[in-house]
């Protein structure tokens, strides 16, 4: 996108980014039906590179009067069409500059292909328009306003699937179709030529077949997640949980609650302990999402803002970072450090999972169905054992309550820990083999983060678990000692 120049006007182009912002669907007029005011004389003009010639004169012998013509608009013929906002991705932007825009114009059933959040391969014609000076006055400008007109939409993912060979030894972002695309036969793989990896193939199929049956399946993915990060064993499998994420329901019963499938997670401890490695770890390995820090962002850039859309100077509703990561997951790094007027936004978010917006006359509700993944500090920056989790964390009670899974992470003092994990550490910068952890019986097997993507993908499309007798039996075992835990000692002496 950022090589786009105006010699490529008239070219056909290949561009990818992230949609962020796609209009109504506008009617286009392809044909024009003219008829003369006063001998009714009727003729149709077509679209020609893309004007529409009125006729000057009518064409009935006997007429042949001039300024007579006007439009029937039922008459006409339209074809659907709607502009679209595409925006270069994170991980191709240089250092220290801004990300570069493209407008992209959509027909007919490329129309709606695509929303917001989704991160796209447009093939089309890059062309270049002239701008009015005064939309009256047939002037134009020396600049002209460039778009590509899409004749192609390729869904793509963020994760690494296609080697660098296999890309032609291209070093781009590699893709592979999102994961809740519509796809015809998850068997089929993809048989256009050059193409990456985009359908679940049946040795793919066959080999996660076999890894299910794999009693150590569990802790070979915990270990494959991050695995530069030393341990941390449980909140590796907290955050694998994530990812699979569960199963949204809305029960057949009347006034029974929609439940939301979506699994919320808090990392809160220490500084140092490898909170925003975690972070960034699950974002590289997620289908959407979106990483933003606390300090950096607003309510607004959360949420959703108006703004005026500089074609139709219209007030449009620009997406947010929630929004954006609709299906996916929202990682927010420094979360205490967010304003309270910000924090209060994910109250809404994190429970029904949309947000309701009222703001210069536009009043919706929008779908934020993403998972919350937040790291935060300690009041002091350092955990005191002497006060309760609310008091070190000093976040509202309200909203500690909607994260299901919270992992408190301590940077305690120990001599043969902490040389083990230096002796990780330098690991990383030669090539000596990683010392196992002091629990690990067996050194399991690690598997390759496009594979580890590609699973999850496949499990989020494909698996529908059930919960059985036994397991409610434990979960409600579970929840009642879990509330045994916290409760209060006077109020049990005094009942």
């Amino acid at each position: 996108m950022r090589e786009l120049n105006p010699s490529d006007i008239d070219k056909m182009v290949s561009v990818r980014g992230m949609l962020i912002r796609a209009s109504s669907v506008i009617p286009d007029m392809e044909r024009a039906f003219f008829r003369c005011v006063q001998c009714e004389w009727t003729t149709t003009v077509g679209l020609d590179r893309g004007v529409i010639s009125e006729p000057a004169q009518c064409g009935n012998a006997a007429c042949l009067q001039r300024d007579a013509i006007e439009l029937v608009h039922n008459r006409s013929t339209f074809a659907d069409k709607q502009l679209a906002r595409l925006q270069e991705t994170p991980e191709v932007i240089p250092d220290g500059q801004t990300p570069h825009t493209v407008t992209v114009a959509l027909h007919d059933e490329l129309v709606d292909a695509a929303r917001p959040g989704d991160r796209l391969e447009i093939t089309g014609i890059y062309r270049g328009v002239p701008v009015r000076t005064n939309p009256r006055m047939r002037t134009v400008q020396a600049i002209y306003r460039t778009y590509i007109d899409a004749v192609h939409v390729r869904r793509l993912g963020r994760s690494r699937v296609a080697s660098a060979e296999a890309r032609g030894g291209l070093d781009v972002a590699a893709a592979v179709v999102d994961a809740r695309a519509p796809q015809d036969d998850p068997a089929e793989p993809s048989t256009e030529p050059g193409a990456e990896i985009t359908e679940f193939s049946a040795a793919e199929i066959a080999e996660f077949r076999r890894w299910a049956r794999d009693p150590r399946l569990f802790d070979m993915l915990a270990q494959s997640l991050a695995p530069s990060i030393y341990e941390m064993t449980d909140v590796k499998r907290g955050l694998l949980l994530q990812l699979f994420g569960g199963v949204r329901k809305q029960f057949a019963r009347a006034g029974a609650p929609r439940s939301r499938g979506d699994i919320n997670v808090l990392l809160v401890g220490d500084p140092g302990v490898s909170k925003s490695q975690m972070l960034s770890a699950v974002h590289a390995l997620a289908p959407r999402g979106v990483y933003t820090s606390g300090k950096g962002s607003s309510a607004v850039g959360l949420t959703a803002y108006v703004t005026r859309d500089p074609d139709t100077r219209q007030l449009v509703l620009e997406s947010g970072a929630l929004v954006l990561s609709d299906d996916g997951v929202c990682a927010i790094d420094e979360f205490d450090k967010m304003s309270d007027s910000t924090r209060s936004v994910l109250h809404e978010v994190m429970e029904q999972q949309t947000i309701s917006i009222a703001k210069a006359g536009i009043i919706t509700s929008l779908n934020a169905r993403c998972s919350i993944l937040a790291a935060a500090n300690p009041v002091d920056s350092k955990w005191n054992k002497n006060l309760s989790i609310i008091e070190n964390i000093n976040l509202p009670p309200t909203l500690v309550s909607r994260f299901d899974l919270v992992f408190i992470v301590l940077d305690t003092v120990d001599e043969t820990m902490d040389r083990r994990l230096a002796r990780h550490i330098v690991g990383l910068y030669v090539d000596e083999p990683a010392e196992p952890a002091a629990h690990d019986s067996a050194t399991l097997p690690l598997v390759p983060a496009d594979k580890l993507t590609r699973y999850i993908a496949y499990a989020r499309r494909h698996v529908r678990p059930h919960i059985s007798d036994d397991a409610g039996e434990a979960l409600v075992q579970a929840y009642v000692d879990l509330r045994r835990m916290g409760r209060d000692a006077h109020a049990g002496a005094t009942t």
